[in-house]
């Protein structure tokens, strides 16, 4: 008696050969809507926090960044610069113009003394926040 049919070993590597060209396959079919304001808001907040801890470790200089409508970091504004992140204008930073320092003890002060929110927009409608409160807590939202 022969039995036919497959054995739960190639019925597995099946599937697992099924799963890997959908993961792969995907990003084809499903549109990014959202994912790049997503990365541009971890930088920033990668950003915002980098400059916070220079500015509670070395407390003679005064650290700051500007936000701008396509640029949030720490001028001058240069491919070399790794404190600031650019959109080639699909993705809009607001408030726009504000520049946002950090005492010795990591709060905001100047255009963000008492807490503030930096909201990231892209072009597909839709928007990310990061809130900086009073304290120096950065938190995405």
């Amino acid at each position: 008696m022969k039995s036919r049919g497959f054995t739960l070993i190639e019925l597995i590597i099946i599937l697992v050969i099924i799963g890997i060209l959908a993961v792969s396959a995907s990003p084809l079919f499903i549109s990014n809507s959202g994912t790049q304001s997503q990365t541009i808001r971890l930088q920033a907040m990668s950003i915002l926090r980098a400059v916070q801890q220079q500015a509670m470790q070395d407390t003679t200089q005064v650290y700051e960044l500007e936000v701008t409508e396509t640029t949030l970091g720490v001028p001058p504004y240069t491919e070399d610069n790794n404190l600031q992140v650019s959109s080639s204008g699909d993705i809009t930073f607001s408030p726009v113009g504000i520049t946002i320092g950090f005492n010795a003890l990591g709060q905001p002060t100047e255009g963000c003394l008492g807490g503030c929110t930096i909201t990231i927009t892209e072009s597909a409608d839709v928007s990310r926040t990061i809130t900086i409160n009073k304290e120096g807590f950065i938190n995405a939202q």
